[in-house]
């Protein structure tokens, strides 16, 4: 997948790069758990009005309310699924960096000099 003779330096950006992607892509996610919740809700309380006479019962608005009910469910789980598996990804690079950085076996320098 990468080349073999990459320095160090270049692991560690590459595994920057990718921390970015990983962390954009949870941000993505998440929102559309939010999404898939309102999706949820409004389907539920379009069925709650008509259920309760707040609403005429057509047809259309009860597959509306089905449809917005369940797939807003679906949506909300597909997501935080992949929700985990992002965060997930993101650990092991972030620990892969740590071990990157680590094995430039760096020395940390003291007032020793002044």
């Amino acid at each position: 997948m990468y080349e073999a003779d990459t320095t160090p330096a270049e692991q560690i950006e590459r595994l920057e790069v990718e921390i970015d992607e990983l962390r954009e892509a949870i941000r993505r996610s998440r929102r559309l758990v939010v999404v898939g919740r309102a999706c949820a809700f409004a389907g539920l309380a379009l069925l709650a009005g008509l259920i309760l006479g707040l609403a005429i019962v057509t047809p259309i608005r009860m597959i509306v309310g089905v449809t917005l009910a369940l797939g807003g469910l679906v949506l909300m789980g597909s997501s935080v699924g992949s929700t985990r598996q992002l965060q997930l990804s993101l650990k092991r690079t972030e620990d892969e960096r740590i071990a990157a950085i680590d094995a430039l076996k760096l020395v940390e320098l003291g007032d020793g000099g002044r």
